[in-house]
């Protein structure tokens, strides 16, 4: 078997990738950067987010501050390295959002939208079905359930079960609105930068990550993606406890 491993370039986990290396080496595995089967991510849920995106399945160590999806502890690596060589895991699929625009498609693991530019509140068009509304404030984010753990939980207080067949419609900040989010079946749906009267730029964004500026009247298309993410579970994931551990409650 050869694996990948993936984690933030820090000299804090220098030794533990070393380490995780050396036991994937004892148990077999070949270590490697292409043509692998699987990945091993070492670190939080931004590393999670990289590592699914390379399309194999993914083990998660937790060696993060924030790692609410990630099952196998540091001293666990080797027993479940042993558990993946016999099959004796989980695995679990997660749902991936498909942004579009100008014809290119970004994935996304957590969330994809529409946000500010500048220091300036922007006018938000939301459209799916016979829905037709508009949300001014930051911006709108699309979420999976898994993303609720994340970006969106600090603007909404709210978390969707990762097994959940649904996605989240995510006001950021809005302007003399009370209502936070709408969850919604996984339909496509489209998000217009809409005309406040001058010409306004802003940011579509994958997973935190700037991938475009979209200009006054302009839009993008979200849809849930038929790939999956997978993620392969060896101990009990607690997501609910995690959350509320996190979070100090």
């Amino acid at each position: 078997m050869r694996v990948k491993i993936v984690s933030k370039p820090t000299s804090q986990l220098n030794n533990i990738i070393e380490k995780i290396k050396n036991i994937s080496t004892k148990l077999g595995f070949e270590v490697v950067d292409k043509d692998f089967d699987y990945v091993i991510a070492v670190g939080g849920d931004g590393t999670l987010l990289r590592a699914v995106k390379q399309n194999k399945p993914v083990i998660a160590v937790k060696a993060g501050r924030r790692g609410l999806l990630m099952d196998v502890p540091l001293d666990k690596v080797e027993e479940a390295l042993l558990r993946l060589k016999k099959g004796d895991y989980e695995e679990e699929e997660y749902m991936l959002l498909e942004m579009i625009y100008n014809d290119k498609v970004e994935l996304g693991f957590n969330e994809v939208g529409i946000l500010y530019d500048r220091p300036e509140a922007i006018k938000v068009g939301i459209s799916f079905d016979t829905e037709r509304v508009s949300v001014e404030g930051d911006g709108v984010l699309v979420s999976t359930p898994q993303g609720s753990s994340g970006w969106s939980m600090s603007a909404t207080n709210s978390l969707l079960y990762k097994d959940l067949s649904a996605i989240e419609i995510i006001f950021v900040n809005p302007i003399f609105y009370y209502l936070r989010s709408v969850v919604i079946p996984p339909k496509p749906l489209t998000l217009r930068l809409e005309d406040k009267g001058y010409p306004q730029t802003a940011r579509a964004v994958v997973d935190g990550e700037v991938v475009t500026l979209i200009k006054t009247n302009q839009e993008i298309m979200v849809r849930v993606s038929q790939r999956k993410a997978k993620i392969l579970r060896f101990f009990k994931l607690d997501l609910i406890g995690e959350v509320l551990h996190a979070y100090h409650i």
